[in-house]
């Protein structure tokens, strides 16, 4: 790869960055807590690829002004085709991961300890990764007997219906797929989704259903199903 294609490739992986955090795309790879990074990374690129490619014009100028030419001279073209699927990763944008792209989350006992006490309200919003980590571990129970709303996406099993959530820590490479089982009278209803469906539900978490023999998958007696949009941001964090 010659060097001017070197400096277009480093220009172009930091405009592709920028593009993508201006279009808001870098969700469907990272957090959002690491934007100020990104946008960092993408200025330094950018900065970097012009500095040597104005650098570069100029010893070709001052090469020619001399005279010091070689006759003999050629562009690695295959080294250009490099910039094709980095142009691409700005514009050609995979969707965020599903249920079919995320790992289940490993089987271990967590360690139990106090959870600060849920919001207040008839039923809180809250999210379906803390509801789950709730149910293995709170040593203080706090979802015992309490109305809360959770939102996520249908995923059918052979005999149940779950509620369900990607969640990554830091980027799309360590996703884990979150997920509740779902009983109750309401839970007919949503079975008859599609799957993937998005939808926001009310009920209340099973006592003890949490355990390792099913994954510390809890299960959540649903009274109410309502279909939502879904998000432009799907993954939990």
């Amino acid at each position: 790869m010659s060097r001017g294609t070197q400096n277009l490739v480093l220009l172009l992986v930091g405009l592709s960055t920028a593009v993508m955090l201006v279009k808001g795309t870098y969700l469907n790879y990272v957090k959002p807590g690491l934007l100020p990074w990104l946008a960092v990374a993408a200025a330094v690129l950018v900065t970097l690829g012009l500095v040597a490619i104005v650098r570069d014009l100029r010893s070709a100028r001052d090469e020619h002004d001399h005279g010091d030419e070689h006759g003999h001279r050629h562009q690695p073209w295959l080294g250009w085709l490099l910039l094709i699927p980095i142009a691409m990763v700005a514009f050609v944008v995979p969707p965020a991961l599903d249920a079919s792209g995320a790992a289940a989350a490993p089987v271990s006992a967590p360690q139990r300890r106090a959870f600060p006490p849920l919001p207040a309200g008839d039923a809180p919003t809250v999210s379906l990764p803390e509801v789950v980590m709730r149910a293995a571990a709170d040593s203080t129970n706090s979802l015992a007997g309490r109305s809360i709303t959770l939102t996520g996406f249908t995923l059918h099993g052979s005999d149940q219906v779950d509620l369900a959530r990607v969640v990554i820590v830091c980027c799309a490479a360590d996703a884990q797929l979150a997920r509740i089982h779902l009983t109750g009278p309401a839970a007919p209803s949503v079975a008859d989704h599609p799957e993937d469906t998005w939808l926001q539900i009310e009920g209340q978490i099973v006592p003890g259903s949490s355990h390792a023999e099913d994954g510390f998958i809890p299960t959540m007696t649903v009274t109410s199903a309502t279909p939502v949009d879904k998000p432009a941001n799907t993954y939990a964090y």
